[in-house]
C-alpha cells in the first residue's frame, strides 16, 4: 500500500523538477533598446539586432533591410537563479570580450527581458529585448 502512494510522489516530483529546469530564454528575442552608464539608447529604426537562445548556445544577427542577416556573436549561455552568464566566442568586430564570461542579472516579464551587468571595461548596462519566437 506505502509503494501505491510512493509513485504519485514520484511522478510529481519529476514533472515539478522538469518544469523549473526549462530555460525561459530559449527563443528568438529583438533588442529594444537600454541604458549605457545611465544613458538611454533606442533601437535603431535601420537595423534591427536579434538573439537566439538555445539549449546553452546562443547567436546574435544584425538584420538590415532585405540584406542576408549578419552573424555578430555567438558563444555560450548558463542560468543559475536570476543571473544570465553569457561567454562570447565568436564575434565579427574586434572584442576584448571573446573568452570572458560576462554575468547579468536577468528579469523576463512575459515576453520581455531584461539584463543588466557590468561589462569588463567597466560599462554598466542595462538591455530590453522582445521575444518574437
Amino acid at each position: 500500500m506505502k509503494n501505491l502512494f510512493k509513485l504519485p510522489a514520484v511522478l510529481f516530483c519529476i514533472v515539478l523538477i522538469s518544469s523549473c529546469s526549462k530555460k525561459p530564454i530559449m527563443g528568438t528575442w529583438q533588442y529594444d533598446g537600454g541604458l549605457y552608464n545611465g544613458r538611454e539608447q533606442k533601437a535603431s529604426l535601420d537595423f534591427q539586432m536579434q538573439r537566439t537562445y538555445t539549449e546553452n548556445t546562443f547567436e546574435a544577427y544584425l538584420l538590415e533591410g532585405s540584406a542576408k542577416p549578419e552573424l555578430y556573436s555567438s558563444g555560450l549561455y548558463e542560468i543559475k537563479n536570476d543571473s544570465l552568464m553569457i561567454t562570447s566566442k565568436f564575434s565579427s568586430r574586434p572584442s576584448q570580450n571573446t573568452d570572458q564570461t560576462i554575468i547579468y542579472n536577468f528579469v523576463i516579464d512575459q515576453n520581455s527581458l531584461t539584463i543588466k551587468g557590468v561589462l569588463p571595461n567597466g560599462m554598466v548596462v542595462e538591455e530590453y529585448w522582445k521575444k518574437i519566437n
